[in-house]
């Protein structure tokens, strides 16, 4: 029975290749990292009271963001959708429900980007990488979000901030 299991192991082993198991330390698509400054201080990172966003669909419908939940931060990731080359966010200062009314200011804001399909392995396949085209920061007659520039216009990795915004 053991000599059985010994061939057995012989036999499967080998025909693992280091590239059939993708490594959780391999980067794949990289969501929008935007990081939140300080108006009066633009060298220094300034925490956004209650932040939450939810994305917008074509008919400006809002859309869950799996994972996002309300919380004080001067850093938030978005996801960017695929299929599209464009994605609408907006982004609550201040959120809260009362009495199933959403209470804070929201602005909205609008990233026009290119998608490429890169490979990465046969276990891990394919990422994309975004390349942003624009940022756009809507106007509104309550606007919380003031100036954006665009620091790193390639998404590809989730530890570098890609847009800057000073509020």
């Amino acid at each position: 029975m053991k000599r059985i299991l010994f061939l057995v192991l012989i036999l499967i082993l080998p025909a693992c290749e280091p590239d059939d198991i993708c490594s959780e330390s391999t980067q794949t698509t990289s969501p929008l990292v935007i990081t939140f400054f300080n108006i009066e201080n633009i060298s220094n990172t300034k925490t956004v009271p209650g932040l939450f966003a939810v994305g917008l669909d074509s008919e400006g419908n809002e859309v869950v963001i799996d994972g996002e939940i309300v919380s004080s931060r001067d850093k938030i990731t978005l996801p960017l959708d695929v299929s599209q080359s464009q994605t609408q966010f907006k982004l609550y200062q201040n959120y809260s429900v009362t009495d199933g009314v959403v209470q804070g200011n929201p602005d909205t804001i609008t990233i026009t980007y290119n998608s490429e399909s890169v490979y990465i392995s046969r276990a891990c396949g394919f990422k994309n990488v975004f390349t942003i085209q624009s940022f756009e920061i809507q106007s509104d007659l309550d606007q919380w979000m003031i100036v954006s520039s665009i620091s790193i216009n390639e998404v590809v990795n989730q530890n570098e901030t890609n847009v800057e915004i000073l509020h």
